[in-house]
């Protein structure tokens, strides 16, 4: 298992799903992607995406308004 890490601080949507779409693709199952996001939004649709794809996912906010998504691969 693997943990990767990808920083969409500053950015807002569609922006941090994409990265974090075209970065699952290369991980191997049980890797984890941790996707750090400052836009609300943009964490609603990692939740969204990840339960739809079937992905194990959990969010914290680590500081105000500022939010990591762990999205383990499976």
């Amino acid at each position: 298992m693997a943990i990767h890490y990808l920083d969409m601080l500053g950015e807002i949507c569609p922006h941090p799903l994409h990265m974090a779409q075209a970065k699952m693709e290369k991980l191997k199952s049980g890797d984890v992607l941790v996707v750090e996001s400052d836009f609300s939004r943009s964490v609603r649709n990692l939740l969204a995406w990840a339960d739809k794809q079937g992905y194990k996912f959990d969010v914290e906010e680590v500081d105000k308004g500022i939010w990591q998504v762990k999205i383990t691969k499976c």
